[in-house]
């Protein structure tokens, strides 16, 4: 039994007459036939249809040999013309994933803190930061004895403020966004089903808090008792009792709502309402028993000034001011990011839970790319109008595409903390008021100059000036440290800034990048402008901008005189006007000599170094107005918690100032002692003890000089 290979034609030609060229694959298509032929003929090896198949082995072998050959038709059928022609490739799009029923998010780390750990506000968020933050989110339960009275159940707030919620209507069909072009998917079939939905929002009506909540609470009861009629689920609710519906009860129908609505819902939600005009939670002025509640770290009136958040040497509403979010069963909080990537606390005062899904800053970028390639022209983010429709996408289904998503239920009276850079989405299980507030510790900066450079990059308004932080920062780590070496006292102001200066350390090196950055600018960009200083009239705004980029012009900036009140930065001075460059001028704040000072001042703490940048600032800042942190040391606060509430605190202030006064005096007649090598020590005294020779009483460009001239004497 033997193997022969009949060739086939095709009815274009013979094609026998066209011979193979060496080195390639006839394409020459043909069938296989059994035929007998003897040992002898066998034995030849001059044609392919005198392989012979001995055995089983040999059986297997061949077979393998066979199927690898792409060009052998295997059937006994004569393939067609049309069947041999080569056929394009064809590329098809991968099918949107369907969300599985059983997919399973991780869960947020949750941390109960003792009353020491829990007295020192952002220490304790510090120690958490490490665990925390790859999760993006995580939740503080307070200590037993944490039970702040909550005021908006006050009659003047609950009955008399009034708020105008949003209505978010989840459509039973697949809305559409007009304004968004979308490629239609290749698997038409589940095309429908598949299609990226939208949520409308609208204008609701004026409600106060008690309004609110007999609508949330009648809304919940007939949603879930006539739950067969409202979704048309086959499966009944778990129980037709509010009081036994579970977290994962309400959960369920939340996944149902985003991902795979069969009716039109409407819900009503009150987002970022200001605490400052409708009222907060914590308590502001209240008597005696209250006291350690209203001067608490963990108030969030306070949060944002504490000593230690960069935020309290900013004066920005939009930031440091709580906002507060009132909820009902099923309303959301859509995927969002705080702006300028800055942290966010979050207090749960009452009401029903509140679910959160977050994404951990290390994988922003790619759930950023996630969204765009579902909806090309949408960022993720929520629209700049409050009424554009709101792409929805559910947090499973995001998991689903390779990106971690972490699950977390915040109860009442608890706590829940939003690191830098994450995205993060929520709903609400019944009626419940969050308060909100955001804050900016050292460890923040290298996430908020990003923020700052995409800014800048995509021409968006920052609601904080970076450079601002990043330098009144500054000074006040010098004062923290300067006073540390005369005093030799071990300060909390010490302890925050020590461990984030020096060679190695992170506030240092932040700033010392960011003064290179700007020493390049100038030299390759400024060199050919007119140089000035800036005078008292530039900070009459509190924050100047680039007319192109809206980038911070806290450090330099151009003007031209055919406009008073338009500047730009170093990189767009060419689009600032048509004007000649010799009609502009160059303005800064400092030089970069005076700069180099202050990094010698953070990296190795000297103190000659340490005098110098405090005459700087006091020479061409002393106009600045007085910085929270130096308020907190008036009212003698070491730790975010304040002094007893019967303390006066101008006797606080005045035998804090007696206190310092004579500690540096003492410590002063100790540096006179040191060994003559030690001339850091020594020189800023000699210059200081002086008036007429107060590098302050000189202009700043003198200051080396001046040190120089005295180390030489």
């Amino acid at each position: 039994m033997g193997i022969e290979g009949v060739p086939t034609f095709s009815k274009s030609g013979n094609m026998d007459m066209i011979s193979t060229p060496p080195g390639f694959v006839s394409k020459t298509s043909f069938v296989l036939r059994n035929v007998r032929r003897d040992e002898e003929s066998s034995r030849s090896v001059s044609r392919l249809e005198q392989t012979t198949v001995s055995g089983a082995n040999d059986a297997n072998s061949f077979n393998m040999f066979l199927t690898n050959r792409p060009w052998i038709v295997h059937d006994h059928t004569v393939p067609s013309s049309e069947a041999s022609r080569p056929k394009k490739s064809e590329i098809r799009t991968r099918r949107r994933l369907k969300v599985s029923e059983t997919e399973v998010l991780q869960e947020a780390p949750v941390f109960n803190p003792t009353e020491e750990e829990f007295s020192d506000t952002l220490s304790y968020i510090a120690s958490l930061r490490d665990r925390a933050e790859p999760y993006g989110i995580c939740c503080v339960v307070p200590p037993p004895s944490w039970k702040p009275p909550c005021l908006l159940k006050e009659m003047k707030i609950w009955d008399d403020s009034t708020f105008v919620p949003q209505v978010q209507l989840f459509d039973g069909i697949h809305t559409e966004n007009p304004k968004i072009k979308k490629e239609p998917d290749v698997d038409s079939d589940d095309a429908a089903s598949e299609e990226v939905k939208f949520c409308r929002i609208e204008r609701g009506p004026r409600h106060t808090l008690k309004s609110f909540k007999d609508f949330a609470d009648s809304y919940k009861k007939s949603h879930f008792n006539m739950k067969d009629e409202v979704l048309g689920s086959k499966n009944p609710s778990p129980s037709s009792k509010l009081e036994e519906l579970t977290v994962a009860d309400i959960e369920k129908e939340y996944r149902q709502l985003f991902e795979s609505p069969l009716v039109e819902i409407g819900v009503l939600y009150g987002n970022e309402l200001d605490t400052m005009t409708f009222g907060s939670g914590f308590p502001l002025s209240e008597p005696s028993e209250s006291c350690k509640y209203r001067t608490s770290g963990w108030n969030l009136n306070n949060m944002p000034k504490l000593p230690g958040s960069l935020l309290s040497l900013e004066d920005c509403k939009s930031v440091c001011v709580p906002r507060l979010s009132v909820g009902m069963c099923l309303s959301s909080q859509f995927w969002k990011t705080e702006k300028e990537r800055l942290y966010s606390l979050c207090y749960l005062h009452v009401g029903a839970p509140r679910v959160w899904y977050s994404v951990a800053g290390c994988h922003r970028s790619k759930f950023k790319t996630t969204m765009k390639s579902l909806v090309p022209e949408m960022s993720g983010e929520q629209p700049k109008k409050s009424l554009d429709p709101v792409m929805i996408m559910s947090p499973y289904r995001v998991s689903m595409e390779g990106i971690p998503v972490t699950r977390c239920v915040q109860n009442p009276g608890q706590y829940v903390i939003l690191f830098p850079g994450s995205y993060y989405s929520a709903f609400d299980c019944g009626f419940n008021c969050l308060e909100k507030a955001n804050f900016a510790p050292v460890d923040w900066l290298p996430h908020g100059n990003v923020a700052v450079q995409l800014n800048q990059e995509q021409s968006k308004k920052s609601l904080i000036s970076y450079d601002k932080l990043l330098f009144s920062g500054s000074g006040e780590a010098v004062k923290c440290l300067k006073e540390y070496a005369l005093s030799t006292k071990n300060r909390a102001c010490y302890m925050r800034w020590n461990n984030s200066c020096g060679t190695e350390g992170i506030f240092s090196n932040i700033v010392k990048s960011r003064i290179k950055q700007e020493q390049t600018r100038r030299e390759f960009l400024g060199s050919s402008l007119e140089s000035q200083r800036m005078d008292n009239s530039y900070d009459a705004v509190s924050k100047r901008e680039c007319c192109v980029c809206l980038g911070d012009l806290y450090l330099s900036a151009v003007k031209c005189a055919c406009s008073a009140d338009r500047y730009s930065c170093l990189s767009h001075m060419r689009k600032l006007c048509a004007c000649p460059c010799d009609r502009k001028s160059f303005l800064y704040r400092y030089t970069i000599d005076e700069l180099n000072i202050l990094i010698e001042a953070l990296e190795s703490k000297k103190l000659s170094s340490m005098f110098r940048w405090t005459s700087i600032e006091q020479k061409y800042c002393g106009y600045r107005a007085t910085t929270s942190s130096q308020a907190e040391e008036v009212k003698g606060m070491e730790t975010d918690e304040a002094t007893p509430c019967n303390i006066t605190r101008a006797k606080d202030a005045a035998a804090g100032t007696e206190e310092q006064t004579i500690a540096k005096a003492r410590s002063m007649s100790e540096i006179l002692k040191v060994n003559a090598g030690s001339n850091d020590a020594t020189e800023p005294l000699r210059s200081c003890s002086k008036k007429s020779n107060r590098p302050c009483d000189k202009d700043s460009s003198e200051v080396v000089d001046t040190a120089k001239k005295q180390k030489q004497g």
